[in-house]
């Protein structure tokens, strides 16, 4: 009971947020929202430019030191759109006297640069030191072949290439292995799910571009902003040939957990190989990285002539 000598008090009113304060809460949260739906915005209208880096024009020749005795040749893509590829014949008198009876390596490479540039050049060289042929398309966009780049159209651009191997060359798809690099690996893999070929192998390897980006922009929905995904995560467990997926243990441009899980949902056969190096750079620091690829092609039953290369040296990939 409260004493007679004491004034009885209210309880304290809450204060009320000033009028003008509560004004600039609300106007700083708009401003939050609408930078947030402006990167949304930008982010899906330069997602191309983001994802591929096409270096347009003319093509690089191959050093000398190579010893390719590559050619570049037209082709064109079922749509229309011409295309590009440079030709590395096969080792012709080491090996076999005809296209037709050696091995071939259809390449596909990443989302940046073009067939001239000396990384892919110099890889292409120890393949033909195996005695492989080797046919590297470019891209709608890249180097000297027409249109944009899509994911749409590169698999179009692969299945052109796969003609030209096939149809123009004559080369049987028994001797056929697809090999995709980086984002070529989404490619390699939608293309051997819908072709005939001795195998295939895919270098730095990821799951698809939405699992990516989302590694690399985690406060973007990069899953429902995508309009490329190269998903191969959905395609790989439908691929029936053999697989090799190698990946470097120091990739930091696709780490090498997005290798591993592809090859867990791969059906067998299959292997996997790490290797030193990063996503660039691995095929020239690893000693076992071209030692791997000689095992996997000759246990698919395509004669080579080194079943224990070493590595070249030379510039990195882009």
């Amino acid at each position: 009971m409260p004493s007679p000598d004491r004034p009885q008090l209210d309880p304290p009113r809450p204060q009320r947020v000033p009028r003008i304060l509560r004004r600039g809460m609300a106007l700083v949260a708009l401003l939050v929202i609408a930078a947030y739906g402006g990167i949304l915005i930008w982010f899906r209208a330069n997602e191309d430019a983001i994802l591929f880096h096409p270096v347009r024009g003319k093509l690089a020749a191959p050093p000398a030191r190579l010893d390719l005795d590559s050619r570049d040749v037209a082709l064109q893509s079922d749509d229309g759109t011409p295309l590009v590829a440079r030709l590395i014949p096969p080792p012709v008198g080491r090996l076999t006297a005809t296209n037709a009876t050696a091995g071939w390596i259809l390449y596909l490479h990443g989302a940046g640069g073009n067939v001239g540039v000396l990384g892919y050049n110099e890889a292409w060289a120890k393949f033909r030191r195996l005695g492989l042929g080797v046919l590297a398309v470019d891209y709608r966009g890249f180097g000297q072949s027409g249109g944009q780049p899509s994911e749409a159209g590169l698999y179009r651009d692969a299945t052109a290439a796969y003609a030209y191997l096939t149809g123009r060359l004559g080369v049987s798809a028994s001797r056929i292995v697809i090999y995709g690099y980086s984002l070529g690996s989404a490619v390699a893999i939608d293309l051997a799910r819908r072709v005939p070929a001795a195998g295939l192998i895919v270098e730095g390897a990821l799951l698809s571009v939405p699992a990516r980006g989302a590694e690399l922009y985690p406060f973007l929905p990069v899953a429902w902003l995508a309009r490329n995904r190269f998903a191969s995560v959905e395609k790989v467990a439908t691929v029936s040939m053999p697989k090799l997926f190698i990946h470097a243990r120091e990739d930091t441009d696709v780490p090498i957990a997005h290798g591993r899980r592809l090859f867990e949902l791969a059906t067998a056969p299959k292997y996997f190989r790490d290797v030193a190096g990063g996503h660039r750079t691995a095929h020239q620091v690893d000693p076992g990285f071209f030692v791997a690829v000689a095992r996997f092609v000759a246990e698919l039953g395509v004669p080579l002539i080194d079943t224990n290369p070493t590595e070249p040296s030379g510039a990195s990939r882009p």
